[in-house]
């Protein structure tokens, strides 16, 4: 009877260590060359990067979710370690009984202890008008999403940067510059995306990306009156 417990020694596969999971992560994210060399054309060319992605070469870019949600996390992780309080998008300031109503609840917090969810779904606001505002250029909702994840994931990398060098120098007006500098970078690369060397575009983006804020913010405050009013806890 043969030996189903034997097996060809040319067929064993490596042990589960460090080592292997180390591995196994940078491949999952490309980190052994597709990350860095997204982050530093994001930095410099990232309309470029993002259009090469959409119209001709993917293999060398890390894929665009999973940066969103890799540069998310690192974000949280950050600000959890260093015990720093970061409202993204905060409702506490809204008056009456809903502000009453949300100082106890959830949306508000749920909303900034999930930072790479909430960022997708305003990238996809955000995408919504950019689809609306650049419509000429033909690029379809995903494509434009695409660029959102891009976009928004390197600007955690941003925060993230200007927050440890914050830490380094016992410097809050450092961090506070960095949140800034998101902001801007965004906009810029939206901008840049669609011609860099027409300033309409960078008017343009500005109007999407404070439209999709707006709209996100609408919403949340809906849901609040909804959850209010419903007497949902």
């Amino acid at each position: 009877m043969k030996d189903t417990g034997n097996q060809n020694p040319t067929n064993q596969v490596k042990r589960i260590n460090f080592s292997y999971i180390s591995h196994e992560l940078q491949h999952l994210l490309h980190l052994e060359s597709g990350f860095l060399y997204t982050v530093k054309e994001l930095f410099f060319r990232p309309g470029k990067l993002v259009r090469s992605f959409i119209l001709a070469d993917r293999t060398k870019a890390t894929k665009p979710l999973i940066f969103l949600i890799f540069s998310a996390t690192l974000f949280t992780l950050l600000f959890h370690f260093f015990h720093t309080e970061y409202h993204f998008f905060s409702l506490n300031q809204e008056i009456g009984n809903v502000d009453q109503y949300l100082k106890k609840e959830m949306i508000s917090n749920w909303v900034n202890s999930h930072i790479g969810y909430t960022s997708l779904f305003i990238g996809f606001l955000i995408s919504l008008w950019i689809s609306l505002f650049f419509k000429k250029h033909g690029y379809n909702i995903y494509e434009i999403t695409v660029l959102l994840c891009y976009s928004i994931g390197q600007s955690f990398l941003i925060v993230c940067l200007f927050a440890l060098t914050g830490q380094l120098f016992k410097s809050n007006v450092i961090a506070n510059v960095g949140v800034f500098a998101a902001y801007l970078y965004v906009f810029w690369s939206i901008g840049q995306f669609f011609g860099e060397k027409k300033i309409i575009n960078y008017i343009k983006s500005f109007s999407c990306c404070l439209l999709g804020a707006v709209s996100f913010r609408l919403i949340l405050i809906l849901l609040a009156n909804i959850f209010y009013y419903l007497g949902l806890k």
